[in-house]
């Protein structure tokens, strides 16, 4: 379902797929007309269509806006679809038992034996739902099967199942009260739903989709010339290929919850009395590798009978999360999300990505948390499970990104994929701290404490997940389009305008400072991030204080990890002293204004270095112990962060007094100003990203450990048994519980709340804004599409889509100057020959054509450099004649005084000037219509 929005509003719209194969020229006044206007070019890559209508986003959101659309027609066309889909879920029991001809009971069942021996199982399994009971007489296998809808279920018996009852009674009564289980469970209901709403999609939406791409590929390959075709092509075949996945997918999905259906029916079966000797049967062998074994099990419907016994056999078996009910879930939040931000009322804003957390977030606690649950706690809430659930949460994630966005892209791959790796982190870091943490809130001693605590922690797992989802699509999408390299450029020529000083030499540590910005930034100033980070190290060391005396071994051994953190405190003081070191052989002869960039390269390493010592900090103490291993690794590295911030802010506020280590001064005094101004940049930068980079690393350690054991053949951390603790734990006292929590939270809470109400450098528009004038004057106006076609199409979209009408708008102001200046010419001498003009009637009418060429400016460059150039000179000269016309007739103020023969040689030059860039304008549009109707190959 959550792609039927996406892929519906594409079937209902005119897609510039098949406005391009016809070359009809009507699609090219819609949204699509818009993207051509703005540059799209089919032959081009992603990037550069990205930069482009990006060129000017207030004209193309303007343009898209001035549009009518259809709104929510995905969403309305989804609507029709679940009334199908409902429509089938009540015809389909009928039909089956049309179908299959069955016949009632009664015509088998002569002395009613038969009917008494299942309404005695009816009565012990105390079933309450309308049931009834029929024969299908095509089956003969001694099998069964129910079908039905809401409440009123019929149990079909195969003919071959009837005899059992005389010859086999306990496997008879097994096989009746496996289907009676699935009455008790209502799980008829969530077949016949899935069975009917897979049909309802591929009726209206797979299969006209595939006719629709069908329809392009006999328009390619029947020689028709398009720049669609083969520019295009993933785009194009990008619907076959998520409709084919969408296949698998839906397949995958119904047949685990068929197989897990019949697990369960399994196990109540059998709690009703069923003797469990019926499921010692053996599989038929099947041929293969086992691995294509194991490939054709998740395919089947029916678990084979050892997966059944094993069931039986493991009570906590089913209760276990599945690996691949969590990647289902990764993929459909994908897909959810693409469907969202497709309803105008989601297409901006954060809601999208809030509502695709808040779907997966309870799947996630529930899945992991229930276990721990049932088990009061005493699970092990940093096993694999927890993990493993999440890095196939991550893939599914990864797997229905990748595919999503292959619908709007023209590469087959993306130009840096590495980064789509980042997604099994984004879901693994709140899967495996809401289970450790949850594990530790199940040992407060009050059930109101454990509720409270569970559902603190399940806020702050939404959060997280939510601020991963949200980095990816603020910062590395850009990321993974390539678009970081140009990037790393501007950023390099902004610093070299706006600081003083000598930049040589400085190039490639620019380049790791633009780099790293971008994977930086895009959460260090989300406020709610920077709460949640706060909490993420801070609610699970409140419960570690707030725990009773357990044994040895478990809750968080703060001892060992405050240690440790203190460790990575000195680890961190050499980096820095190491830092500084480095630094002084670049550092300049002289101070002040010349030191200036040596400052900024040097703050960047001592960002560095504390990032570093953090994420090594946790990776060392999450690979070295047994529990908890995020949650401690997390706290040690909190220890580290907030050490690191004041090993900096000493360092530079005694610069000057270090002797090798000085960065700018050489006058020893105490400058805490200076301290500040340091600690606040780099803590900007670090008190969100050190803290979610910290858990990475963490399960990173934890992982490369399980690695390294598995290969060599030791016991794992989680499978390794630990010593039995002999005696509980003396608990800390009250005083030392306080002080400790006291002494973690003030400086933490402290820094976040002055770093959230002071404006960060990196998060100065300016600064962007800089960069990207930067780049548009290194790239220049963007290339002519090579196609001649689409040379057409991008002309007649820029003229239907406003260029015609500034085009007229100048015009018209311009025919109003010239209806001005005959109106004068007209009028009654002076006893010289010449007329006295009307000044504010000629600044008026001059105003109104400098607003009219202001408003062209800001519309979307024209298609091709030639055009644009002309098109930009005739608006430069016109504006620049507009203006000199408004300061001779009403001088400005603060304008140098002018004589009225001056203003009159001023007036008569700036309407020279107009009328020549209004010459050359008409020749511009002239032009821009000529390749707008050219001919085309």
């Amino acid at each position: 379902m959550a792609s039927s929005i996406p892929t519906l509003d594409t079937l209902l719209q005119d897609v510039p797929v098949l406005v391009g194969l016809r070359d009809g020229r009507e699609g090219l006044h819609g949204p699509t007309g818009c993207l051509y206007a703005a540059g799209f070019d089919v032959a081009s890559s992603d990037l550069a269509n990205i930069l482009r209508s990006l060129s000017r986003p207030g004209a193309l959101h303007k343009c898209i806006g001035d549009h009518t659309l259809v709104p929510y027609r995905g969403a309305l066309a989804t609507l029709v679809l679940l009334a199908l889909a409902a429509g089938l879920y009540w015809w389909l029991p009928a039909a089956r038992e049309r179908w299959r001809r069955m016949v009632p009971l009664e015509t088998v069942d002569a002395d009613g034996a038969l009917q008494a021996e299942l309404a005695a199982l009816c009565a012990r399994t105390g079933v309450r739902a309308r049931l009834r009971f029929c024969v299908d007489p095509a089956r003969m296998t001694a099998g069964a099967s129910v079908h039905g809808r809401s409440g009123s279920y019929t149990v079909s018996l195969h003919s071959g199942l009837l005899p059992r009852l005389a010859t086999d009674p306990e496997g008879f009564r097994a096989v009746v009260l496996h289907e009676l289980a699935h009455v008790h469970h209502r799980d008829v209901d969530h077949a016949y739903a899935s069975t009917a709403l897979w049909r309802a999609y591929v009726l209206l939406a797979l299969i006209p989709t595939f006719a629709v791409t069908g329809w392009i590929l006999i328009l390619a390959l029947s020689g028709l010339k398009s720049p669609w075709w083969p520019a295009a092509a993933p785009m194009l075949l990008a619907p076959v290929l998520v409709g084919l996945l969408l296949a698998g997918l839906v397949h995958l999905a119904r047949a685990d919850l068929l197989r897990r259906r019949e697990l369960f029916a399994d196990r109540r079966a059998v709690a009703w009395g069923a003797d469990a000797a019926n499921w010692q049967r053996a599989d038929p062998a099947a041929p293969g590798a086992p691995w294509l074994r194991r490939l054709t099990a998740l395919l089947g419907t029916h678990p084979r009978w050892e997966e059944r016994r094993q069931a039986l056999a493991d009570a906590d078996r089913l209760d276990r999360v599945s690996p691949l009910a969590m990647f289902l879930t990764g993929i459909s939040a994908a897909l959810l999300y693409r469907s969202l931000v497709t309803l105008p009322v989601l297409s901006d804003g954060p809601g999208s990505l809030w509502i695709t957390a808040g779907a997966v977030t309870p799947v996630l606690c529930f899945a992991l948390g229930l276990p721990l649950v049932r088990a009061s706690g005493t699970a092990d809430g940093d096993g694999r499970s927890a993990a493993v659930a999440g890095l196939w949460l991550g893939f599914g994630l990864l797997l229905g990104e990748f595919v999503s966005s292959g619908q709007v892209r023209l590469d087959w791959m993306l130009p840096r994929p590495q980064y789509l790796l980042v997604f099994p982190l984004i879901a693994a870091v709140p899967a495996v701290w809401w289970s450790q943490s949850l594990r530790l809130a199940l040992a407060l001693p009050r059930q109101g404490q454990r509720w409270t605590a569970a559902v603190g922690c399940a806020l702050v797992t939404a959060t997280v997940l939510w601020a991963g989802l949200q980095w990816w699509h603020t910062g590395g999408m850009a990321l993974s389009l390539g678009a970081v390299g140009d990037q790393g450029a501007e950023l390099a020529a902004y610093y070299a305008r706006t600081v003083p000083g000598d930049w040589h030499g400085y190039g490639p540590d620019l380049s790791a400072f633009a780099g790293g910005l971008a994977l930086l930034t895009p959460l260090s100033g989300k406020m709610l991030v920077g709460a949640a980070t706060l909490l993420m190290w801070l609610v699970p060391l409140a419960l570690a204080l707030l725990q009773r005396a357990g044994p040895a071994g478990t809750g968080l051994r703060l001892r060992r990890t405050l240690g440790a953190g203190l460790a990575g405190a000195l680890v961190c003081g050499a980096g820095l002293v190491l830092a500084q070191l480095m630094m002084n052989q670049s550092r300049p002869a002289t101070t002040g204004a010349a030191a200036a960039p040596s400052v900024v390269i040097h703050v960047w390493w001592v960002t560095v270095t504390v990032l570093a010592a953090c994420l090594l900090t946790a990776a060392v103490v999450a690979a070295r112990a047994r529990r908890s291993r995020l949650l401690r690794g997390l706290l040690a590295a909190q220890v580290v962060q907030l050490l690191a911030y004041a090993e900096v802010f000493l360092l530079f506020s005694a610069d000057g007094c270090l002797g090798p280590l000085n960065t700018a001064f050489d006058v020893c005094r105490w400058r805490p100003a200076n301290g500040l101004i340091i600690d606040g940049q780099v803590t900007s930068l670090t008190l969100v990203n050190a803290v979610l980079g910290s858990a990475c690393a963490a399960l990173a350690g934890a992982g490369l450990v399980w690695a390294v054991r598995r290969f060599r053949g030791r016991p794992t951390a989680d499978s390794a048994a630990e010593p039995a603790p002999t005696a509980a734990i003396r608990p800390p006292s009250t005083l030392l519980k306080a002080g400790t929590l006291l002494a973690l939270t003030v400086p933490a809470v402290v820094l976040a709340a002055v770093t959230f109400t002071q404006p960060s450098a990196a998060d100065d528009p300016r600064l962007w804004q800089d960069a990207a004038d930067a780049a548009g004057k290194q790239r220049g106006p963007a290339p002519p599409a090579k196609a001649p076609q689409t040379r057409a199409w991008q002309a007649a979209s820029w003229l239907n889509n406003g260029g015609t009408r500034h085009a007229q708008q100048i015009n018209a102001a311009s025919l109003a100057l010239n209806s001005e200046l005959l109106k004068a010419a007209s009028g009654k001498r002076n006893a010289d020959g010449k007329v006295t003009l009307d000044e504010k009637a000629f600044h008026r009418r001059c105003g109104a054509l400098s607003r009219q060429v202001e408003e062209a400016r800001d519309y979307f460059p024209a298609p091709g450099r030639d055009l644009q150039k002309n098109w930009s000179r005739a608006l430069n000269q016109v504006h620049h004649g507009a203006q000199e016309c408004q300061d001779a007739t009403v001088p400005r103020k603060g304008t140098p005084h002018r004589t009225d023969a001056e203003r009159g040689r001023l007036f008569t030059a700036s309407l020279n000037q107009i009328v020549n860039g209004m010459r050359t304008f008409g020749t511009a549009v002239q032009d821009i219509k000529k390749t707008a109707t050219s001919p085309t190959e």
